[in-house]
């Protein structure tokens, strides 16, 4: 964790797994996390045998946007590549009110995204 904030997926020791914006950091209260905007990542099965992913606002009573992780609840912590990135803002706009999801609530895959966001766009 070199850089002091970076967008991160989070395994917890309660085997929720997270993508957040992530800080380190070391005070004398000891060693944890901060983290901005977390969700909550479950992979389902589409109905088309693919794998999937629903997300959910991580605490689901909260307006807050901002929560301390004591690093000995993580297991592990890696920054995401760009299409994780990519995915994850989707997510923040869809759980923030803007839609972009099918009539059944699901995420599309990233190519069927792409295809409604060409559709909103052209019109």
């Amino acid at each position: 964790m070199d850089k002091p904030e970076f967008l991160a997926a989070l395994k917890l020791v309660s085997g929720e797994e997270i993508l957040a914006v992530s800080t380190h950091v070391h005070d004398e209260n000891g060693d944890y996390l901060i983290v901005q905007n977390p969700i909550e990542i479950e992979e389902v099965v589409l109905q088309n045998n693919k794998a999937g992913a629903k997300v959910s606002p991580w605490m689901k009573f909260s307006r807050e946007e901002e929560f301390i992780i004591p690093k000995d609840k993580v297991i592990t912590i890696v920054e995401v590549d760009t299409e994780v990135q990519i995915f994850y803002a989707m997510s923040l706009r869809r759980l923030n009110g803007d839609t972009i999801t099918d009539s059944t609530g699901r995420i599309s895959t990233v190519e069927e995204a792409r295809i409604n966001l060409d559709k909103i766009f052209n019109s």
